[in-house]
């Protein structure tokens, strides 16, 4: 009957709150994971252009494409060609890494092999061109005070109009006629003053932004007619990108050479992916406990997040994976969000089903970028031998 003295607290005199407590699962066994080059074939995503990161080294990037017919027994003209009036090139960037303010000069080239659809591209794939630059000079730059995402023309020689339309109706059969006869583009992107800090664009090849367009003229009947014909990218092409990342002494470096610095900073990078192999401790001391919540915390290194700007972002998410490397989504335990300077994932689901024997405890988990393969963002972590250490922080009933 104390309690009436405050009415208030009835409901705790008669109905106490459940006991609870929180445990601390440490990180430890922190290693750096360096995947071997990527495949690239018809990935959703390709990379032109140079840039320089100071954690990671200088990129260098490169595409190679063929393009698609549009039908079988395709002709081109119906009458006679008059001229061929321009070739035009559109790109649909989504994206950009580095400074985009950089000028920097387009560069298009003919394949002299055909793409295949059995090879294996991988960012190291070397391509074999003519040589020939098709750009048009005064149509070639690259130059931006803001890059928005969308397609971007680029005006090529008017030759390689009239080698298309000149093409012999057996070239014109089908796609893969046509794809030997004419193996598609290499397009790189090279900054005016060499070694320029200057970007890498992100092209996406399967957008109708991304375009060889010929505009020519014919004689129908005795008249003149404007005509113009469009080769997309489609599932019957072929496309891959290079990534060859130059210089040593960076972070990337570094890490790679020194397993003791994996004990104060940890590295996680896409394009060529650099991710985080771990283990946590602890596991006993929650085991079979109906959970309140489990939250996973990875600081950011302290001495390295004033690198990060507009023209070199940090990611925008990490992803956790457990037991395997793969992007396998049955393995992914999250997405982390950023919160100030560290990086947070709500694991309650997964870590519960694991004191309640619904799955595995996991002998290591893997942390990589979001997208890792497509994307050349990256971010530094404190380790476990850091001041503000990586933990899983779980509050839990008490039995």
């Amino acid at each position: 009957m104390s309690a009436c003295r405050n009415p208030q607290r009835i409901g705790e005199e008669v109905f106490p709150p459940v006991p609870t407590r929180q445990d601390t699962l440490r990180v430890e066994g922190v290693e750096q994971v360096f995947l071997p080059p990527p495949l690239t074939r018809n990935s959703p995503f390709a990379f032109i252009g140079e840039a320089e990161d100071t954690f990671i080294g200088r990129w260098s990037a490169g595409w190679a494409t063929n393009f698609a017919l549009g039908g079988a027994n395709v002709r081109f003209l119906s009458g006679d060609l008059l001229g061929v009036d321009s070739v035009v090139l559109e790109l649909f960037i989504a994206s950009s890494y580095g400074d985009f303010s950089v000028p920097m000069r387009l560069r298009v080239e003919r394949l002299l092999q055909p793409l295949s659809t059995t090879q294996s591209y991988t960012t190291e794939t070397t391509f074999l061109t003519d040589g020939q630059n098709l750009t048009i000079p005064s149509r070639d730059s690259l130059y931006f005070t803001a890059v928005i995402p969308g397609a971007y023309r680029f005006r090529l020689d008017t030759s390689l109009g009239h080698a298309i339309l000149s093409l012999p109706p057996s070239a014109l059969a089908n796609e893969r006629s046509f794809q030997q006869a004419f193996p598609g583009l290499y397009i790189t992107a090279t900054p005016f003053t060499p070694q320029a800090k200057s970007a890498i664009y992100t092209i996406s090849p399967r957008s109708t932004g991304t375009v060889l367009r010929v505009y020519y003229r014919e004689r129908i009947q005795g008249q003149e007619a404007p005509q113009r014909y469009d080769f997309f990218i489609t599932d019957s092409c072929v496309w891959a990108h290079t990534l060859v990342r130059q210089g040593t002494n960076t972070l990337r470096d570094e890490i790679a050479q020194d397993s003791n610095l994996w004990r104060q900073k940890v590295l996680l990078s896409g394009g060529l992916p650099v991710g985080v192999r771990f283990r946590l401790a602890g596991w006993e001391k929650i085991a079979r406990r109906p959970l309140l919540f489990a939250r996973f915390v990875w600081p950011s290194d302290s001495g390295t997040a004033q690198q990060y700007s507009p023209l070199y972002p940090r990611p925008n998410s990490l992803v956790l994976y457990a037991d395997t490397i793969e992007e396998v989504a049955a393995a992914a335990w999250g997405f982390g969000d950023f919160s100030g300077n560290s990086v947070f994932w709500e694991l309650t689901q997964s870590v519960q089903e694991v004191t309640l024997g619904r799955r595995n405890r996991p002998t290591y988990l893997y942390l990589w970028l979001t997208g890792r393969t497509y994307t050349l963002q990256r971010w530094i972590g404190a380790s476990t031998h850091s001041s503000n250490p990586p933990y899983l922080i779980v509050a839990s009933v008490e039995p």
